[in-house]
């Protein structure tokens, strides 16, 4: 009896260290994938490469912002309203006195006064500008057309803190932007891996990023966050384990406790 208390005993502190170890080494791991951009180099000003950020085209579902001006603000104010309540897609559905919002309908197109159905999809705001100042040069004297994209919206699913769907009212966003937009990336989600879903001119592709490698810096298809994509963040190997960890090592703390008593007692 004697002997097999001082094996226990002995045995006690190694059960102390094996635990202790095995916590140090899990954080460890975790402050290690922590990090974004791992493989940049360790000076105090790291200079990137230009790139070339793509512009944003009109797709269906856009929400535009389209005012009309010239020499003749009669002429210009008739296209910034409508005389008659219109459905709300491909439609005014507002009447601000500068200008009209209009959503994109499913075919691409926008429904104006005089005008009537002009396709818009595929366009960039610059180009539909001049394509509107174009088309109604005929009534408005010297005209001048404003075109904005009055929200932005993305979705972000997984292991971030504040997952769904966001719209903001920027013309662009990056991806940066969209992480801080969702609260950051707990300590339990994959910084490599990430998927990008992304539905765009008819053509639907899934791309991968890697927060911890700088090449997302350099990359306008990934860097620059598109309308309606998707980002998917998973969550690391052994996140389930770390983050259920409290209760387990509180109930290890717990035998300890009572072992430590046990043998207390017994000597």
């Amino acid at each position: 009896m004697i002997k097999e208390s001082f094996s226990a005993k002995k045995a006690l502190p190694l059960y102390i260290i094996a635990v202790v170890v095995i916590w140090c080494f899990s954080s460890c791991i975790s402050a290690k994938k922590m990090s974004y951009f791992q493989d940049l180099p360790d000076a105090d000003t790291v200079n990137l490469p230009r790139i070339q950020l793509p512009p944003r085209v009109i797709t269906v579902g856009d929400d535009l912002f389209i005012g009309f001006g010239g020499k003749d603000n009669e002429a210009a104010n008739f296209f910034n309203k409508v005389s008659q309540p219109l459905a709300p897609t491909g439609t005014v559905i507002e009447q601000p006195s500068s200008g009209s919002k209009y959503i994109v309908d499913d075919k691409g197109a926008i429904s104006l006064p005089i005008l009537g159905e002009v396709i818009v999809t595929g366009l960039t705001a610059d180009q539909l500008k001049e394509k509107l100042q174009k088309a109604v040069v005929d009534y408005i004297k010297d005209p001048v057309v404003d075109v904005r994209f009055n929200t932005f919206s993305f979705s972000i699913l997984g292991e971030v803190r504040s997952p769904g769907l966001h719209s903001l009212p920027l013309q662009r966003t990056t991806l940066f932007e969209a992480l801080a937009v969702s609260g950051d990336l707990p300590h339990n989600a994959k910084r490599y891996n990430i998927q990008l879903y992304r539905d765009f001119n008819g053509e639907r592709k899934i791309m991968q990023i890697d927060l911890r490698s700088k090449n997302i810096l350099n990359n306008p298809d990934l860097f620059q966050v598109r309308n309606n994509d998707v980002i998917i963040v998973k969550p690391r190997p052994g996140a389930i384990f770390t983050e259920n960890s409290g209760p387990v090592f509180s109930l290890v703390s717990v035998v300890l406790g009572l072992a430590t008593l046990a043998i207390t007692l017994i000597k």
